[in-house]
């Protein structure tokens, strides 16, 4: 028998045939269905009909080929009794599974998987849950897994062991350094390494798993800083800085210096992240206000018209700088009033704020008076649906304001009025 099989092997239209027939082993879950001769040689044809007791001819006429057909043609051959399954496998050389079982075993699969890490690393049980839940942000992670298993595992392995390591709360370290020190190579988390993106996932899925983010992973080189400043990882910790005057900071040693010099010479500083790590605590020079606006420009006026004021710009969305140096604040007690553009990604970043800083956060001149006043012909109807994070109640009628018109609002037009409240405060 093994002979005749051989024989069978060796015949390019048999071995055509049996592999039209596999897919529909596969699709249907049994050998039944039909498969088309359309593109089988004359030769091809000549060994398949010497193998069922039919001509060519009447093959090529029918044109189709049903496998029960074909199982039954062999009953008069030296293959009659044997499934055509069994059949099948000897001449592909191949074990034949259904795509449901198939399906079946890649979950078994991608189950034991998951429980080997769980095993490993029961420390992240929550990002093995977010990996099982199959979550939109989860699935390039399952095609690297059905690519390259071994690279997905090797790397998961260095994310584990990378955030039992983390620096402790109030420390920080170079990305680089803490890779080398981690995996022996200093650029085994860079962006578009594999362990890279997913010790970015990992995070991510400790924030959602603490209640500290609604979002999507996190895009954007300032979004990574963000997120990796809240568990001691700097990427960049130049670029990232805050402007600000009037406030004083302490290091171990007491009052810093730098920030003592500042307040007394009336100095605005650009802080970088670098430095402002360095302090231990921050509070304004004079009361417990902070003034916060987002616009470079409006800042550097509010500094000319309130130089002892204690005033701090964002430029735009909150950099790790800022959150860093608002934390301190915050923490020292410090009530802070933000005042932004009056366009959706303003009313995004005063709810994301108040959010974080419950009542010591005040919203400053974001109400619907102030949008009013500053609205520009700018249409802004394809960022309204950001308007759906805001829910906070101090900024309802802005938003709705916003919704009626569909215009942004800039806090240029805001400056007089801005200024007035510094100086009465």
């Amino acid at each position: 028998m093994k002979s005749r099989i051989d024989e069978l092997r060796n015949e390019p239209g048999i071995v055509k045939l049996f592999t039209l027939f596999k897919g529909k082993y596969e699709s249907f879950g049994s050998v039944k269905g039909t498969v088309a001769l359309t593109g089988f040689t004359d030769g091809e044809l000549d060994a398949i009909a010497g193998l069922i007791g039919e001509t060519r001819d009447q093959l090529r006429s029918k044109n189709r080929l049903p496998l029960r057909a074909f199982e039954k043609g062999l009953d008069g051959t030296v293959f009659a009794g044997i499934p055509l399954l069994s059949l099948m496998e000897d001449i592909l050389g191949e074990t034949l599974v259904t795509k449901k079982e198939a399906a079946e075993q890649g979950v078994e699969a991608e189950q034991a998987f998951l429980l080997s890490m769980q095993e490993e690393f029961p420390e992240l049980d929550f990002w093995w849950a977010r990996l099982g839940s199959k979550s939109p942000d989860t699935r390039w992670i399952w095609s690297l897994y059905r690519q390259r298993e071994k690279e997905l595992a090797e790397a998961c392995t260095q994310v584990g062991r990378a955030f039992l390591a983390l620096p402790e709360p109030g420390e920080y370290v170079r990305i680089p350094l803490f890779a080398q020190r981690i995996t022996g190579n200093p650029h085994s988390f860079d962006p578009q390494q594999t362990a890279g993106r997913l010790l970015v996932h990992c995070l991510y899925a400790d924030q959602v798993r603490r209640g500290l983010t609604e979002d999507p992973p996190p895009r954007g080189s300032e979004a990574l800083n963000e997120l990796f400043s809240e568990y001691g990882l700097l990427r960049d910790d130049l670029w990232s800085f805050i402007t600000c005057q009037g406030l004083l900071a302490d290091n171990d040693q007491g009052v810093h210096p730098v920030w003592q010099a500042a307040v007394e010479t009336q100095t605005v500083m650009n802080v970088p992240f670098k430095e402002v790590v360095k302090v231990t605590a921050a509070r304004p020079a004079h009361g417990r206000r902070v003034w916060i606006v987002e616009n470079s420009s409006v800042c550097s006026t509010l500094c000319d018209s309130c130089p002892d004021a204690p005033v701090i710009c964002t430029h735009g969305q909150i950099r790790t700088s800022g959150w860093v140096l608002l934390d301190l604040l915050a923490a020292g007690g410090s009530i802070l009033y933000y005042s932004g553009d009056l366009d959706p990604e303003g009313l995004v970043m005063a709810q994301r704020l108040k959010t974080r800083y419950r009542d010591q956060l005040v919203f400053w001149r974001m109400d619907a008076e102030s949008y009013a006043a500053t609205m520009s012909d700018e249409d802004i109807t394809a960022r309204l649906p950001q308007l759906g994070l805001v829910h906070d109640a101090g900024l309802a009628e802005a938003a709705a304001a916003m919704q009626k018109y569909q215009k942004a609002g800039y806090q240029e037009g805001l400056i007089d009025q801005l200024t007035a409240d510094i100086r009465e405060n």
